[in-house]
């Protein structure tokens, strides 16, 4: 494959774009190609009598990626925002559990990432706890030509606190094209290693973006 492993997704929420376009100054072009939509779609919680138009715009946006994504790349980075006073944090989604596993494993080695306020949360998969539900197409995220990764950065509304959460959002994209473009593991004792490293982090108030996906438990929604 001749194009970047990871298709970075910026502003599919318009009042997400600045923070999108900070996270991917500074990232490695042969990693990392970075798709920004213009004109996206309001991060607001619509009213309940647009809900039905929201969602179907929401969903028709995302259709949209296949023929970029398709062919190109084997994972796609959807990147947004949202808030938390005691961040910066992040919510790392994904369908796939055997991607779910090495990112536990890959995070829980590196100090500086093990060291932050993380969580890696199933998608799709309602059985477990946490978990995370959305309105985004299955052909996007459970699509078998290639890997479907929400990645949702919880910011403070301090300076210093939006500077920390650009520095921790292009640690973990820089992590993530990292591991797209290596063999995948097939390790036993290494997925043994990663399910005793996989606890539950103790969350705290946190507010995501009122757009998709759409997180559950331990979230406060606004």
């Amino acid at each position: 494959m001749d194009t970047a492993p990871v298709l970075l997704v910026i502003g599919i929420h318009r009042d997400e774009l600045a923070f999108g376009r900070t996270v991917a100054e500074s990232l490695d072009p042969r990693k990392v190609q970075v798709l920004t939509i213009p004109e996206g779609l309001s991060g607001k919680r619509p009213l309940i009598d647009q809900q039905f138009k929201y969602n179907t715009l929401h969903q028709a946006l995302y259709r949209q990626l296949l023929p970029s994504i398709q062919g190109r790349h084997t994972l796609l980075l959807d990147l947004h925002t949202g808030s938390d006073p005691a961040g910066p944090s992040a919510d790392l989604i994904c369908a796939d559990a055997a991607w779910r596993d090495r990112l536990a494993f890959e995070i829980a080695a590196r100090p500086a990432l093990a060291a932050q306020n993380l969580r890696i949360v199933p998608l799709g998969t309602v059985s477990e706890f946490p978990h995370a539900h959305t309105v985004i197409p299955k052909q996007i995220w459970n699509n078998p030509e290639f890997i479907y990764l929400g990645m949702e950065i919880y910011l403070p509304e301090t300076a210093s606190g939006q500077t920390a959460g650009r520095d921790l959002a292009q640690s973990l994209v820089t992590l993530v094209a990292d591991l797209a473009a290596k063999p995948f593991p097939t390790s036993t004792q290494q997925r043994l290693a990663v399910s005793r490293q996989m606890h539950p982090q103790t969350s705290h108030e946190q507010t995501a973006g009122d757009g998709v996906p759409t997180f559950l438990p331990g979230r406060r929604q606004g």
